[in-house]
C-alpha cells in the first residue's frame, strides 16, 4: 500500500507558494508569521480541490510524492478496512477522535 502525498494546505503571497502536508506543520509555520493576513491560505479536501495545473505538477513525478507502507499481518487488514470501508464511517470517526495531532509523518524526510 502506498500514499500519494499531496498538500492539504497551501499559502501564497505573490509568487511565493508554500505547501504543507500536515496541519501541525502549517500551524507551526503560521504561528511564526507576523502578517499571516498577507498570505492567501487554501485548504485542500482532496484532489478535487486542486486545479488542473496543480494536478499536472503532482503527477509529473510519480516517485517523489509517495510513501510506501509495509504490510505486516492481519492487523493491517483490519486497519485498512477501518480506514476505507464506507460501512465503518461511524467507527472511523471514533478512531480519528483518538488520534494524537502531534504524531504525523514528516514529509521533509526521505
Amino acid at each position: 500500500m502506498e500514499e500519494f502525498v499531496t498538500p492539504i494546505i497551501k499559502a501564497t503571497k505573490g509568487n511565493e507558494v508554500l505547501s504543507f502536508f500536515t496541519i501541525p506543520e502549517y500551524e507551526k509555520w503560521a504561528e511564526r508569521q507576523r502578517n499571516l493576513n498577507l498570505w492567501k491560505i487554501k485548504y485542500y479536501k482532496g484532489l478535487g480541490t486542486s486545479t488542473a495545473k496543480e494536478a499536472k505538477e503532482y503527477f509529473s513525478d510519480l516517485i517523489k510524492p509517495r510513501i510506501v507502507f509495509n504490510y505486516t499481518d492481519l492487523d493491517d487488514d483490519d486497519a485498512i478496512d477501518l480506514a476505507f470501508n464506507k460501512k465503518k464511517a461511524d467507527m472511523r470517526k471514533e478512531w480519528l477522535k483518538t488520534a494524537n495531532s502531534n504524531t504525523f509523518v514528516d514529509h521533509s524526510v526521505k
